[in-house]
């Protein structure tokens, strides 16, 4: 754990000089993000006997921890009328005039993301599942509000009526890359010249690059400040604090899907947390799977033997728990499991950890922290 406090004052040092004003475009990729930030080298040699120790000061600034950390964030350029940024749909560098009047956002929760950093959506994506998210993100129906239409009751990209979408003439379309979204709709919005932004957004780094985007894209560039540099720092003193321990604690974080016992992995949002404090996912102990989820079952539990067992939901509160306790509740094996037998097993919010956190990414950090880590205050 030494390597996580070095790195945390570098990326302290490097948000505070962070802001929603213009930055200069990296010119290296960044590490992915499931892999090991980089530790600082920095040393101070011990003081010799009858000698007072120097002060202590901060390490010197390594930039390829600066780098790992914020290269998304400061991979975007902004200039007095345009938001400059790598798409993640075309690979291509996009260049948005700020301040878009009629911009359609066609994935709930970027939906939530746009709104979080300061903007309406005057076309926006309904149905069941992007009105609860609504309402749990954003606090209500968006759908309902005057000026906005629902272009589509699908967040998946199929089905959806292009013609009908493009004949609204928005100025801008966001897609997610998670869904066919953007294959479906980039072709025919770019035959008549409107700009498609396509999105992977799949932890922290993301977070912050797409709402340097949209703070500023909305004309609210404050907010960098107000709500993700805040965030950032909550995330940093958390970490900050993950205590050192000989073994790191191990876990399985479960989910259910069709009737199928899962494991999320290092490529999923509670791996990369899990793996960003310290802990070692069992399900994939070296965070390189390509899935954010795989099958497993009883007996792998039972052999891997993790120390915390959690429950990742993703439905109505209770939901799941009831459907995972119908599935191997009165089975010996889930029974006879470590974690089980020693009240180590826990359900995960779905607003934390299954949704895109956003501002509460913070909260997110410290409820898992606090789970593995018992006896240290975070």
């Amino acid at each position: 754990m030494k390597k996580f406090t070095a790195l945390l004052l570098l990326l302290a040092m490097a948000l505070s000089l962070a802001a929603c004003g213009p930055s200069g475009s990296g010119e290296t990729n960044p590490p992915s993000t499931s892999s090991t930030p980089p530790s600082s080298s920095a040393q101070t040699e011990a003081p010799t006997e009858g000698t007072t120790a120097p002060p202590a000061t901060e390490p010197e600034v390594d930039n390829q921890v600066v780098e790992y950390y914020m290269s998304k964030a400061n991979e975007v350029t902004v200039t007095d009328t345009q938001v400059l940024f790598t798409d993640d749909g075309s690979g291509q560098e996009l260049a948005i005039d700020k301040e878009p009047k009629k911009v359609a956002v066609l994935y709930g929760s970027l939906v939530a993301l746009w709104y979080e950093a300061g903007g309406t959506v005057p076309l926006a994506v309904g149905g069941k599942s992007a009105v609860t998210l609504y309402k749990e993100q954003i606090g209500r129906d968006i759908t309902q509000d005057e000026g906005v239409k629902v272009v589509t009751e699908k967040s998946s990209g199929t089905g959806w009526d292009v013609e009908a979408i493009l004949a609204e003439k928005p100025d801008l379309i966001v897609c997610s890359m998670g869904m066919k979204g953007y294959e479906t709709i980039s072709g025919p919005a770019a035959a008549v010249g409107i700009p498609v932004i396509g999105i992977d957004y799949d932890g922290v780094q993301d977070y912050l690059k797409w709402f340097k985007v949209f703070c500023n894209l909305t004309g609210n560039a404050q907010l960098w400040d107000e709500v993700a540099e805040k965030t950032a720092n909550g995330i940093i003193d958390i970490v900050s604090k993950v205590p050192q321990v000989e073994q790191a604690p191990t876990a399985v974080i479960l989910t259910v899907s069709s009737d199928t016992l899962k494991a999320y992995t290092g490529e999923s949002q509670p791996g990369t947390i899990l793996h960003e404090l310290g802990g070692v996912n069992l399900a994939d102990p070296d965070n390189t799977a390509k899935s954010s989820s795989v099958e497993i079952s009883l007996e792998d539990l039972y052999a891997l033997d993790p120390d915390y067992l959690f429950l990742s939901w993703y439905d109505e509160p209770g939901q799941m728990y009831n459907q995972l306790m119908d599935m191997v509740g009165d089975n010996p094996v889930w029974q006879e499991l470590r974690a089980v037998k020693e009240d180590r097993f826990y359900q995960l919010d779905k607003n934390l950890f299954h949704n895109k956190a956003n501002h509460l990414y913070d909260q997110a950090y410290q409820v898992l922290a606090a789970y593995i880590y018992p006896d240290t205050e975070f």
